[in-house]
């Protein structure tokens, strides 16, 4: 892919990629499923048309494994497009909603839903409370760095401070809580697919339909601001109003993907650059450049934390930050980032 390809031509090809990653991931796991069968299942439930599938394999790929490839799906997808967005808006070329500390405080949100939400719809009300609690958390940074001085380096330093602080608090309260229903630390800090369900892969859905069809729009003005912001002023851009408008979408999506899946770091940083440097620099390409990328992300580290052939599942945040931290060190190795 070159930079100046249009639109369509992106969501073609990432579609594509997309619907590839996902036959695989249905396909593979401690019980094989042949490709042929993972077509069927999915045509079978699909299309209008009768397939004669197995009760083994349309259990397996329609209910345990599909929801998690979807959940795979959207939550790199938005991940990838909210660490894009930062990376313009704050003109930072790392920045993504780990580093930023809306995945601490959406993972607060999340684990008060986790808690207080079994009687009412268990994981799907986690969505929600880490939906609502990464967009306070997102908003209270943007106050708190606004207190500090407003600029974007003050922002990422007041959202590294208070990311640093939650994630502590969700440790904290993750081990003291005892509940058996409640994931462990690792969910939150590593990340895991195992518990989803189509009921959260619902809640997720809408959650990413918002965060994402707010932000499309944005774009024009996404690469103004990426230009700094006293640039966005001279040219009429209202910086404060964008950027707070920016930043609670973000918070949304990133906090209903934490309340999905947990803290899955680094599919920010890898989208955004990943994208920024296959397509270039315009926002209307980049966007849906990264959603794309993040998914295939996610649901390919899912892929391979399922085959590892460890013993056991490596969590999927553990694939991808072990990929974006080697990532990120050849950044800065090559000169890409500044340090």
């Amino acid at each position: 892919m070159k930079p100046g390809r249009s639109t369509t031509s992106i969501v073609l090809i990432g579609l594509l990629c997309v619907v590839f990653t996902v036959i695989v991931s249905v396909s593979v796991g401690s019980v094989s499923v042949s490709i042929s069968d993972s077509f069927r299942v999915l045509a079978s439930h699909l299309l209008p048309i009768d397939v004669d599938v197995s009760p083994l394999a349309d259990a397996i790929v329609w209910n345990i494994r599909m929801p998690r490839a979807i959940v795979a799906l959207l939550t790199g997808a938005v991940l990838g497009v909210t660490g894009t967005v930062l990376q313009g808006s704050l003109k930072n070329p790392i920045a993504d909603a780990q580093l930023v500390g809306l995945s601490s405080a959406a993972a607060v949100g999340a684990l008060l839903g986790f808690w207080l939400g079994y009687a009412s719809g268990g994981p799907t009300v986690a969505v929600a409370a880490g939906a609502v609690s990464g967009l306070l958390g997102a908003l209270a940074v943007r106050w708190l760095a606004g207190k500090v001085g407003g600029e974007p380096s003050r922002f990422i330093l007041v959202g590294i401070g208070a990311g640093l602080g939650l994630g502590a608090l969700v440790a904290t309260a993750s081990i003291a809580i005892h509940d058996p229903r409640i994931p462990d630390v690792t969910f939150w800090f590593f990340g895991g697919l195992g518990a989803a369900t189509w009921g959260v892969a619902g809640a997720l859905a809408i959650a990413a339909m918002l965060t994402l069809g707010g932000i499309m729009p944005l774009a024009r003005k996404l690469d103004v601001l990426s230009l700094g912001h006293e640039p966005a002023r001279h040219v009429g851009v209202n910086v404060a109003t964008t950027l707070a408008v920016v930043l609670a979408l973000v918070g949304l999506g990133t906090g209903a993907s934490v309340g999905a899946a947990g803290v899955v770091g680094f599919v920010g940083l890898v989208g955004g650059r990943v994208a920024s440097r296959m397509v270039g620099p315009h926002h209307k390409h980049v966007i849906p450049a990264s959603a794309f990328i993040g998914a295939v992300f996610v649901i390919g580290a899912d892929v391979v934390g399922r085959i590892a052939g460890l013993g056991f599942e490596v969590p999927v945040g553990l694939i991808t930050t072990v990929l974006g931290g080697a990532y990120l060190v050849w950044l800065i190795a090559r000169n890409k980032v500044p340090v």
